[in-house]
C-alpha cells in the first residue's frame, strides 16, 4: 500500500498537477510558470496537501493524530518559542518568504510522511507486537521515504550535492518522526519542520541551484551529523519508552 500511495502521489504532484497547472497559467496570463514561481509553488503544495488527504482516505484510511496531550507542557513550551522567532525575525530581509515556504513545506511533507506513512506501519506492526524494534523500523522507512523523495531536486542540483541533501533530509526525517512518535500530535513536527525551513529561508533566501562538486570534508561532516541526527531520534523514542504518546493512542485505537 505504501508504495502505491508513494506512486501515485508522485505521479500526481510531480506530472499531473504541474502540466495542468502550467497549461492553465500560460493560458490566462500568456506567460509561462517561471515567471512567478512562488504563486506556482504556493499553488502546487496546496493542491499537494488535497491529494495527500484524498489519496490517504480512499486508498489507506490512516488516521492523523493531531491533538496534544494539554497535561504535557512541554510541546507548549517549543510552540511559544516557535512563535518567539517569528515574532523576533519580522523585520528580517526574506521575512515573508521564509513564512510562506515555512508552512507550504511543513504541512504536505509531515502529513504524508509521518502522519500517513510512519503512521499506518506503526499500526500494522503495533498490530503484530510493539517492540523497540517494530517501531525504529516504522520510523526508518518513512524516512528513507521523505529522504529519497529529494531526489526530485536532480533538476536543479548536481547528483553529489542532491545525495548529501537526501542523507540530511533522513536524519531530519528520524528526528522528525521520533517527536510525533513522542508526542502523539502530528502538529508538534508540523511546528518543527516549518522552524527549520523558517530558520533556512530566512537567512538564504529561495535555495539557487547546485551544480558545484561536493568536497570530501563534505561528505564526511554529513555522514557524522546523519549519525548524531539519528542518535538524537533514537534517544527520544528511547527514552521512557512507554511514554510515547503515538504509540499509546495506536494501542487505543
Amino acid at each position: 500500500m505504501i508504495p502505491l500511495i508513494l506512486a501515485l502521489e508522485f505521479l500526481f504532484d510531480q506530472i499531473i498537477l504541474p502540466l495542468i497547472y502550467g497549461f492553465t497559467y500560460e493560458l490566462i496570463f500568456h506567460q509561462g510558470v517561471h515567471t512567478n514561481y512562488i504563486l506556482f509553488l504556493n499553488i502546487f503544495k496546496i493542491l499537494s496537501i488535497f491529494v495527500i488527504l484524498i489519496l490517504n482516505h480512499y486508498i489507506i484510511g490512516q488516521k492523523l493524530y493531531l491533538k496534544p496531550d494539554f497535561a504535557e507542557f512541554g510541546w507548549q513550551i517549543f510552540i511559544f518559542i516557535c512563535l518567539l522567532i517569528i515574532a523576533i525575525s519580522v523585520k528580517g530581509q526574506h521575512f515573508w518568504l521564509a513564512l510562506d515556504i515555512g508552512i507550504i513545506a511543513a504541512l504536505p511533507e509531515e502529513i504524508m510522511f509521518r502522519g500517513v506513512i510512519m503512521g499506518w506501519i506503526l499500526e500494522k506492526l503495533a498490530s503484530v507486537k510493539q517492540t523497540y524494534f517494530n517501531v525504529y523500523l516504522a520510523l526508518a522507512i518513512a524516512s528513507i521515504a521523505f529522504g529519497l523523495i529529494h531526489y526530485v531536486n536532480l533538476a536543479q542540483q548536481s547528483f553529489g550535492f542532491t545525495s548529501l541533501q537526501v542523507l540530511n533530509a533522513i536524519g531530519i526525517g528520524v528526528i522528525l518522526g521520533a517527536i510525533y512518535i513522542k508526542t502523539g500530535s502530528l502538529l508538534i513536527p508540523i511546528a518543527f519542520h516549518f522552524v527549520y525551513d523558517f530558520a533556512a529561508t530566512l537567512s538564504q533566501g529561495m535555495p539557487e541551484t547546485h551544480y558545484v562538486a561536493i568536497s570530501t570534508p563534505q561528505v564526511v561532516f554529513q555522514i557524522v551529523w546523519f549519525v548524531v541526527q539519528a542518535w538524537i531520534a533514537f534517544s527520544i523514542v528511547h527514552y521512557h519508552f512507554e511514554n510515547n504518546l503515538l504509540l499509546q493512542k495506536i494501542e487505543k485505537k
